[in-house]
């Protein structure tokens, strides 16, 4: 695949972020930076010793190895299941190899259960298998096949009786089969349909947006082993994608077991449904049993409770029980119980038996006192933190590999991560299990991707009692939500999905389902909503250093803007980051040879555009240098996503109304299946693992500063902060900070220390003067919070870089063709010269241009001047076309909005000497934040690039332009600067 064709393919999630850019409905309020009161931190001047010394980070694969080995230690006491074994009353055969073949094709092809992949969109494929029945099973009363989990409409066939149909991948079903099998071998047919999804399978290829369908599925999924549509966040596919067995038990067994805590009364209430196969009633008793599970505990056992009698069907009991002094379900100590529950008939006889674990735990989100919107876990105040997933943990099921998901989940507590968002899917009980077990959170999101198809209104709100009804026994499982990225006016397709307001009357109807199965459950209507306000707590996604400027600009972000939100409401960003590429060894092992360079001089002019669903090489050009390596690509790509990946989750933790957050995405599934991903496949970390980790630190210091270059002498001015997601403090903290320069402290000074609990506060301004340098050097300030016994809790550093000061230029002539007022005559004053805009023209003078009308009244003089010798610069030009010289040039918008970033990567002798990220994240003096300094670029023949960009849009291809540029005219040259220069100079001493 060549890179102009892979670059034509469309992004639809790129489409999809271009509707943040544009929200919003009335009633909505900007939340703005808090007031900061003018403290000032003692500083003394110092020379040599360090007042401090940094404390060693997890900051190498090598160091999160070890990290690992032993947090597995940590918890493997909460692995354990020391229960007493319940006695089996069932017979289970699993069903492990069918027959399978599409309904278009005729041959039968063996596969092996689980088994997932395409087509996609409506397509019917078939498995068979035989299943063995002996009289030992039939002794037992009733004889069910049971699917754990069917993508996406089931209709099961035993020898050619049908046994019934179930739509909807993520749910458990089962169908009871006594009266259609027999002893000895019997045929099982299962008819398995999928179907195009409700947002339509635009993400999935060229044309998918032809295809709509009826599916109930988002974006993510296991995935499945194909590199140019399974790999990449995920193919709507289909299959029988978890396990399937045949099981013989008594007519009147245990159908489900529910265990819901009362922590603040110290009991329980078990929920029990004892399903009866007979037309009649039956006569039963229920016993209970309640052990310590991961601990060495008897509650009671065989407890008589008297249950009356089971009907046809499904029956329900709720027997509460106390559970005096309980263990708590923590994410530090998951401790959990296991409740056994016997169902008897009037004689005594035991007819079955199941066992359910369970955690006592309570989660609850504010919504009756302001700010709403608050979170308590166990009654105590909590904030989220954590990740989205993708389908690297289903994956770990479905090939059954323990010890990975195991591994998985530890990696993101290690990440000091609370919390996974299973994105847009339920998933496999086995995840809830070992996240119950491992002591991290969960959020199960209901698989709808911005809109809801009129005809299955009903049929959602049932998946939506089936997701809860799946998740609602596991302590991990703390919210829900129903619908990811929901735009305005039903994605323009009103005639085919609900309204807003038809489909907030869904999210009625779906809180009804599942509070009906489960009364305590949290529930975040909408992740990420396009057309806000919604029920409940505000959620919006923000990819601004990324898909540049989505939902706040990204220098807004950090000065302590967010997206507009309901007043009186605490919210959360459910999905940020950025692409950060494979690494190279990745990429050799896994990629298709035609996705990548295969010898010194492709590599020269390969581009990520090769790489199928890769946005790098469309999207560098807003962030960082177009690279001429494979390495290099790498380097550049994964060095931004940290960047992005640290700015953006400080800016978070500094916020006291952000109480949930999840970085986009953690461990990719497949190689290049989702590179915003932190983790590769191979679970080696990028950078951005450690600068998340280290972000998400529980207690932390912080430094802010919207300007990180200064002159010799100029004051820096940093703000303090400490960040707490604990509730509780250590006593007697202190602050201790130094600025350094080559290992030598220049100032420090120490300090007391305000730390909140489970919030953020300001502690004041660090007030520093820059050294005087002869030539650009870095200086360190460091930031380090210590507790009575001075030992370093956290510490954190900022590098900064301090220039020589400048040349006097007073005396220098400008000549400026413009206003008194505009932006050449306001550029010449704060450089320190003298504008001047009467007379003759030097030969050798400059000519600042920022009208172009005022420039044509006097291009004879001024082109004259430049034939001569002299050099006349046009200063952030107007869209349009434009005669320069002998050249037309072409001056366009910025595709995807004003930028942050521009190359110095040309060569140009102006710009030797410049680093890679010198020309990105510049300060606004106007503003008093870091603002865009790139509205347009331009393109014209004959033109040296100074300063490159690049332009493009949400969709198709991208290409370099100029941001600053010359051209030569006679013995001078005329030059166009787009880059914003004026209201520049102070705080940034390359502009």
């Amino acid at each position: 695949m060549n890179s102009s064709a892979s670059a034509k393919k469309k992004d639809v999630f790129a489409e999809i972020a271009a509707q943040g850019q544009s929200l919003q409905r009335q009633g909505l309020v900007e939340p703005l930076p808090p007031r900061l009161p003018e403290t000032i931190l003692p500083v003394r001047k110092a020379s040599g010793a360090l007042l401090f010394k940094p404390q060693a980070k997890l900051d190498s694969a090598k160091k999160l190895q070890q990290e690992l080995k032993r947090q597995r230690r940590v918890y493997s006491r909460y692995m354990r299941n020391l229960a007493p074994e319940q006695e089996g009353t069932r017979i289970r055969v699993p069903l492990e190899e069918f027959s399978w073949r599409l309904q278009s094709g005729n041959r039968w092809k063996n596969v092996r259960i689980p088994h997932y992949g395409g087509p996609l969109g409506r397509a019917v494929s078939y498995y068979r298998t035989q299943l063995r029945v002996t009289k030992k099973m039939l002794a037992k009363g009733a004889v069910f096949v049971r699917f754990k989990g069917v993508d996406y409409k089931a209709h099961v066939f035993v020898n050619d009786d049908y046994a019934g149909s179930h739509e909807g991948f993520f749910a458990p079903f089962e169908f009871d089969i006594t009266s259609a099998v027999q002893i000895g071998t019997n045929t099982l047919l299962v008819k398995v349909e999928n179907d195009a999804i409700c947002m339509s399978n635009g993400s999935w290829g060229d044309d998918g947006d032809k295809y709509e369908g009826d599916k109930i599925y988002a974006a993510t999924g296991p995935g499945y082993d194909d590199p140019e549509i399974g790999w990449h966040h995920c193919p709507p596919g289909m299959g029988i994608y978890q396990d399937v067995f045949v099981e013989a038990r008594s007519p009147a067994y245990v159908h489900d077991i529910f265990v819901r805590p009362v922590l603040e009364e110290e009991q329980a209430e078990t929920w029990i449904e004892v399903y009866n196969c007979s037309r009649f009633k039956q006569d039963i008793s229920l016993e209970i049993s309640v052990f310590g599970q991961n601990f060495r505990k008897t509650l009671f056992r065989n407890r008589k409770a008297a249950a009356a009698y089971a009907g046809p069907g499904i029956n329900y009991y709720r027997i509460p029980f106390a559970l005096p002094n309980p263990r708590i379900w923590t994410p530090d100590t998951p401790w959990l119980y296991q409740i056994q529950v016997r169902v008897l008939d009037k004689q005594g006889k035991k007819l079955d038996s199941a066992l359910r674990q369970f955690g006592m735990r309570s989660f609850r989100m504010e919504e009756t006192h302001k700010p709403k919107g608050r979170f308590y876990l166990n009654g105590e105040e909590i904030r989220l933190r954590g990740a989205n997933t993708m389908g690297h943990l289903q994956q770990c099921v479905m090939k059954k590999d323990w010890g990975q998901l195991r591994d998985d989940i530890l990696l993101a507590k290690i990440c000091n991560m609370n919390f996974l968002r299973l994105t847009q899917r339920p998933v496999q009980a086995e995840i809830y299990d070992f996240c119950d077990r491992l002591g991290l959170m969960l959020q199960t999101d209901l698989p709808l991707f911005g809109c809801l198809r009129r005809s299955q209104f009903c049929e959602a709100v049932k998946q939506a009692g089936e997701m809860e009804r799946l998740v609602r026994s596991h302590p991990s499982s703390i919210m829900l939500t129903y619908i990811n990225e929901p735009s305005g006016n039903a994605r323009g397709k009103p005639h085919r999905h609900l309204l807003r307001h038809e489909l907030e009357a869904f999210f009625r109807a779906a809180d009804e389902a599942v509070r009906l199965n489960n009364p305590d459950r949290v529930i975040k209507a909408v992740d990420g909503d396009y057309d806000p306000p919604g029920p409940g707590l505000p959620d919006n996604h923000c990819y601004n250093g990324w898909y540049n400027g989505h939902g706040v600009d990204i220098g807004k972000l950090h000065k302590g803007y967010w997206q507009r939100v309901k007043p009186g409401w605490y919210y959360g960003c459910g999905e940020f980051g950025s692409e950060g590429l494979d690494p190279v060894n990745v990429m050799r092992k896994y990629y298709p040879g035609e996705w990548l360079p295969q010898t010194g001089d492709e590599e020269k002019n390969w581009n990520p555009n090769e790489i199928v669903k890769s946005q790098t090489g469309r999207f560098h050009y807003m962030w960082f240098d177009t690279q001429n390596t494979l390495a290099g690509w790498v380097k550049a790509g994964q060095a931004h996503q940290a960047w992005v990946t640290r700015l953006m989750t400080e800016a978070f933790r500094r916020d006291n109304c952000m109480v949930s957050c999840a970085i986009h995405l953690f461990i990719d599934a497949f190689p290049s299946g989702w590179m915003k991903a932190i983790m590769d496949v191979d679970r080696q970390p990028k950078p951005a693992y450690f600068a998340y980790r280290e972000a998400l630190s529980p207690l932390m210091v912080n430094l802010r500063t919207d300007k990180y270059a200064f002159f010799s002498n100029e004051e820096i001015s940093l703000e303090a902060w400490v960040c707490n997601d604990l509730n509780h403090t250590p006593a007697k903290t202190v602050l201790f900070y130094q600025m350094e320069k080559g290992g030598n402290v220049l100032a420090a000074g120490k300090s007391s220390a305000g730390v909140p609990v489970c919030g953020t506060e300001f502690q004041g301004f660090l007030r520093l003067k820059a050294p005087v340098v002869a030539r650009r050097s870095k200086v360190v300030v460091r930031l380090a919070l210590s507790d009575s016994s001075s030992r370093i809790i956290h510490d954190t550093a900022l590098e900064l870089d301090v220039f020589p000061a400048p040349g006097k230029i007073q005396n220098q002539q400008v000549f400026v063709v413009g206003s008194r007022h505009g932006k050449a005559a306001c550029l010449v004053r704060e450089l320190g010269a003298r504008a001047i805009s009467r007379g003759n023209i030097k030969h050798d003078g400059i000519i600042l241009i920022d009208d172009y009308d005022a420039f044509r009244r006097q291009a004879r003089d001024i082109l004259s001047a430049v034939e001569s010798g002299a050099k006349a610069i046009f200063l952030e030009l107007a869209p349009g076309m434009y005669k320069m010289g002998n050249s037309e040039v072409k001056i366009v918008p910025c595709g995807m909005g004003a930028r942050q970033f521009v190359s110095r990567n040309t060569g140009h002798s102006m710009v030797r000497g410049f680093k890679p990220d010198d020309f990105k994240f510049w300060y606004d003096c106007r503003a008093g934040y870091v603002t865009p300094f790139l509205k347009t670029t331009f393109s014209a023949e004959q033109w040296e690039p100074i300063l490159l960009s690049g332009n493009g849009g949400w969709r198709g291809n991208w290409f370099p332009a100029m941001a600053a540029g010359e051209c030569q005219f006679g013995k001078g040259c005329l030059r166009i600067s787009q880059v914003e220069l004026s209201g520049r100079i102070q705080g940034n001493p390359v502009a």
